[in-house]
């Protein structure tokens, strides 16, 4: 190993558009950031490859590099959101991963915060750092890690 090598910076991109949240107020055993959506499409949070479609936990497992990103979609939502990709897929910040009903969710209380959370973050990031706070939109850089 070089003694100039440095980790790579992965950028992260908020999947939809509405408010970030502090991951730590959701999960505060998670490495990432959460987005309380505004809109119906989800897309994808990372330049990257779909590794695997989750439905019993609403969630979609991305991968950069040796970076795993796992994407949640609502924690008590009585619809599983329509997912648009397979795994296998290649993804960009532009794909539409995901479709949630917004209007039935709301009409439910339910819950539909979007969660992206670094999976293999002890062994293969050297951390999170949010880059804005506030409302953001699906394609707005909102983090950058660094991959060991």
């Amino acid at each position: 190993m070089s003694l100039f090598s440095f980790g790579k910076k992965v950028k992260l991109y908020a999947p939809v558009d509405g408010t970030l949240v502090d991951l730590s107020t959701v999960a505060a055993d998670e490495t990432g950031f959460a987005v309380t959506p505004d809109r119906h499409h989800i897309f994808s949070p990372i330049t990257g490859t779909v590794s695997a479609l989750i439905p019993e936990q609403r969630a979609i497992k991305l991968s950069t590099g040796k970076l795993d990103v796992l994407l949640k979609m609502g924690t008590n939502m009585s619809e599983t959101p329509a997912t648009y990709v397979h795994e296998g897929d290649q993804v960009t910040p532009e794909t539409p991963l995901a479709f949630v009903d917004q209007e039935q969710a709301n009409e439910n209380n339910e819950d539909t915060t979007v969660m992206v959370i670094v999976d293999n973050a002890a062994e293969h990031a050297k951390g999170l750092k949010l880059s804005t706070s506030g409302q953001v939109s699906h394609d707005q850089e909102v983090a950058t890690v660094v991959a060991k």
